[in-house]
């Protein structure tokens, strides 16, 4: 790959936000009805390759039932749920309201909380789990503080397990080595200096899934995180390797029916000439 000289004794490579590309279209078109843009993750099938953070604002039986009705996946942020109302009887029944008949819900957790929280999170229910921060790695060292062995701790549930976020090859890999069954790729931690480009990021994970893919058989997601609030950005992001994006949740259900993110996401995939989410990750893109 082409490095940049920043200096003589510096390299660096380009990097790409999903604004610098654009999906190219194949020799085809497809009638968007025959669109398919439904995901499964583990045993779990959605009918839309979303999940939608931010229904915990509240965690209304409306808030979820609207995102269960897109076809998308609802995530709690368990540890505001938890602070608010620490009584897992409280807990379990609003999770089991927000749920409905078959609905599914996953709980996220941070890192440093995950171990304290998680059988509260197994007891209320939820059916998978998302241990999410900012930047997340398998391999946390500290010199002061007991550390959390993601490797160990992952493969010890009995419920999927959703793991990032992380921006590079290397830090995918390893993620993905924990036993997890998607990576969350997407940080931006502007504060610290640290702000990857997503397109990149996601080309970086891609080639650390078929990596993984190689090793062990095992197809481990990629769920794209990173201001996406439209189907053009979704769109963008399972072109360029992604299995399902995360959103807020207003995204979802904010939407109308003509214009929304699903519709938008079934246009651009017709167009483009692909009629389900694995086939358009094959689609060529180009830097403008």
């Amino acid at each position: 790959m082409t490095e940049i000289q920043i200096g003589r004794g510096k390299n660096a490579r380009r990097a790409y936000s999903l604004e610098d590309v654009t999906i190219v279209p194949s020799r085809r078109t497809r009638d968007a009805e025959d669109v398919d843009l439904s995901w499964k993750i583990d045993a779990y099938k959605f009918g839309l390759p979303v999940v939608a953070s931010g229904v915990d604002r509240r965690l209304t039986a409306d808030d979820v039932s609207a995102v269960r009705r897109s076809g998308a996946l609802a995530m709690v942020d368990f540890e505001a749920l938890w602070t608010a109302t620490p009584d897992i009887g409280a807990v379990k029944d609003a999770i089991a309201s927000a749920k409905g008949e078959n609905g599914r819900i996953a709980a996220s957790l941070s890192p440093r909380r995950a171990a304290e929280l998680v059988d509260h999170a197994l007891g209320a229910e939820v059916d998978l789990l998302a241990i999410r921060g900012g930047i997340v790695s398998a391999e946390h060292v500290s010199t002061t503080s007991e550390t959390l062995n993601l490797k160990t701790f992952i493969r010890g549930l009995d419920v999927p397990v959703i793991v990032g976020g992380c921006a590079s090859y290397n830090a995918a890999l390893h993620l993905m080595r924990t036993g997890a069954a998607g990576v969350i790729v997407g940080v931006s931690r502007p504060e610290l200096g640290i702000d990857v480009p997503l397109a990149t990021a996601l080309a970086d994970a891609r080639a650390a899934r078929v990596r993984h893919l190689d090793e062990t058989g095992v197809y481990c997601h990629l769920i794209a995180a990173g201001g996406i609030t439209d189907g053009v950005g979704v769109a963008k992001a399972l072109a360029i390797g992604a299995d399902a994006v995360l959103v807020d949740a207003d995204a979802i259900i904010a939407r109308d029916a003509e214009h929304g993110l699903d519709q938008t996401l079934r246009r651009s995939m017709a167009a483009c000439g692909y009629t389900g989410v694995k086939a358009f990750q094959k689609a060529e893109v180009v830097v403008r």
